[in-house]
């Protein structure tokens, strides 16, 4: 009996730990590894880093796009005032997070494999704006829409979110967004993200039209799905321990 107990504790440990490692949160903080960015804080063109089993990639949609073209930064938080010159980046958040200008956009991905599934839960996102265009106060400041290219094949599933708006004293504040519907669960290969910039109208402009499509992300929630045959394994681990059960009980 302790035999078989011991074999039950080991089996209910791995299929923990197999569900418990799959989940990841991209902070752009600890542990992140910047040896894909040679010019890091940074990012240009073609550069990626990488945290949590999971990599961000930094590139242009511009035609003629070349290494060493800007597309985003590493933002210190808690030094704003200094970094963001010319910018009004997000003022509450005091961690490292990323911010895509000049209308770059993100490329996400599994680390180890661009095929290897993965859904994604949510993030916190603000929109980035220069310095001399008026933001919007009562309007969403900006989009940021996500296209996610799904891992069977079918084709893209795109979802879009609004960015708060400016405070009265013209600040940006990060928020919390949360996938929702069919987007969240579904598995995907490999992701985009991208910002889209609203005038005071209210009216969103196409993105990668003006370098004014800017946003700040961080904490995005992304969950890899366990590869068939690390369930085929645990599969067999629990049929050996019915069997052991039933040869017991007879």
């Amino acid at each position: 009996m302790k035999h078989l107990l011991k074999k039950s504790a080991l089996a209910a440990a791995a299929l923990a730990s197999l569900g418990s490692a799959q989940a990841a949160v991209i902070t752009f903080d600890a542990g992140l590894d910047t040896s894909g960015a040679a010019f890091a804080p940074q990012i240009t063109h073609g550069d990626a880093v990488f945290q949590s089993g999971f990599l961000v990639a930094g590139l242009s949609n511009a035609a003629g796009a070349a290494a060493g073209d800007l597309v985003g930064s590493l933002i210190n938080g808690a030094d704003v005032a200094n970094i963001c010159v010319g910018m009004v980046c997000p003022t509450n958040n005091s961690s490292t997070f990323y911010a895509g200008i000049d209308d770059g956009y993100i490329y996400l991905a599994e680390e180890s494999d661009s095929n290897k599934p993965f859904t994604i839960a949510g993030f916190a996102a603000s929109f980035v704006a220069n310095g001399s265009d008026p933001i919007p106060t009562a309007t969403a400041s900006g989009l940021l829409r996500i296209q996610g290219v799904k891992a069977d094949g079918s084709g893209s599933l795109t979802q879009t979110f609004q960015l708060a708006p400016a405070a009265a004293n013209g600040s940006l504040s990060f928020s919390s967004y949360v996938t929702s519907g069919a987007f969240a669960t579904t598995q995907f290969k490999y992701a985009f993200i991208f910002g889209f910039y609203c005038d005071t109208n209210g009216s969103c402009t196409n993105a990668f039209t003006n370098n004014k499509g800017q946003f700040a992300i961080d904490d995005i929630n992304v969950t890899a799905v366990p590869e068939p045959t690390s369930w085929a394994l645990m599969g067999l681990g629990l049929a050996g321990i019915a069997a052991a059960r039933r040869r017991r009980a007879a």
